[in-house]
């Protein structure tokens, strides 16, 4: 039970050690990213005591795609071969091999249209010679280039807007649902949605991410005990990461602290007011004190 600048009770602090390996339930089979952990001892705090908790470390491999399953779906048509539903076998793709495999994909459906990737502009572009394309709806709006809502009118030919984008999540951000922590989040559209921490993915696939907390970065929650955590890894989009089966690890501290009676606007107010009043008192007696002075002068004349 360390203890911490954090933590001003009698209650030794509390680290606690989570390996998605040993959970107690997975609840999303061999993507492992959304997991229970149910404590033995549970964590408890007197009346007069908030918990306070945070991610102090974890060891996250990079086993998680940049097209997974949430974004690998491409819909387009041709105005004379209609339209192509297009899936991606998830994983990692470059732009030769995304080509490919649109291009593929194409080709097998009969639809006389070719993806292409200018290396100088760092975008795609979809074509035909005999039919006008259009671009209906994607998952890989990121990825492709192409703004979320945009309309694309048919034409011979349509470059993406923006450069192609094949990095995948740039955060993976740790979330404990059960407990009251309360993180403002944009992906959420600024809701509350107890994320824990966000951690940058630093390293390449397959690397271990090593984080380890430089701050103290802890949440005052208003549960008052825990008896168990679940924990998920999500994307910059909000989805549960597909781990492929790899396993991952956290450590999470509680520390304790004493409750403070919240400070009234009102106390403020009425201690000014009442200074105010008795700096009116002060003066008045000076002037009264001088008044007398000057009646025991003149009666002395």
């Amino acid at each position: 039970m360390p203890n911490h600048s954090l933590n001003d009770t009698h209650i030794g602090s509390v680290s606690i050690y989570l390996d998605s390996s040993k959970a107690s339930v997975v609840q999303n089979g061999s993507n492992n990213s959304n997991c229970l952990f149910y404590l033995d001892n549970i964590i408890q705090c007197p009346p007069d005591t908030h918990i306070l908790i945070g991610l102090t470390a974890c060891q996250i491999p990079v086993a998680f795609y940049n097209i997974t399953n949430n974004n690998n779906e491409l819909q387009i048509q041709g105005s004379v071969n209609g339209t192509t539903n297009i899936v991606l076998p998830p994983k990692n793709y470059n732009t030769e091999t995304l080509v490919t495999e649109i291009n593929s994909q194409l080709a097998t459906a009969g639809n006389n249209i070719t993806c292409s990737f200018d290396s100088s502009s760092y975008k795609f572009t979809f074509s035909s010679l005999t039919q006008n394309v259009q671009i209906q709806n994607t998952t890989m709006n990121k990825e492709l280039g192409i703004p979320p809502f945009t309309v694309i009118p048919p034409s011979p030919s349509f470059t993406c807007p923006n450069m192609v984008n094949l990095s995948g999540t740039q955060s993976i951000y740790v979330m404990v649902n059960n407990l009251s922590i309360q993180s403002l989040d944009s992906r959420a559209k600024g809701d509350l949605n107890g994320v824990l921490s966000k951690v940058d993915v630093c390293c390449g696939f397959g690397d271990y991410i090593e984080f380890q907390q430089t701050e103290n970065q802890f949440y005052l929650i208003n549960d008052r005990s825990i008896n168990h955590f679940n924990v998920s890894l999500t994307d910059d989009n909000l989805e549960l990461l597909e781990m492929n089966g790899i396993d991952w690890s956290i450590s999470i501290t509680c520390h304790f602290s004493k409750k403070r009676l919240p400070v009234i606007l009102n106390d403020f107010l009425l201690n000014e007011e009442n200074e105010r009043q008795e700096e009116i008192k002060g003066k008045k007696l000076l002037k009264d004190l001088e008044r007398q002075k000057r009646e025991k002068v003149k009666s002395k004349k």
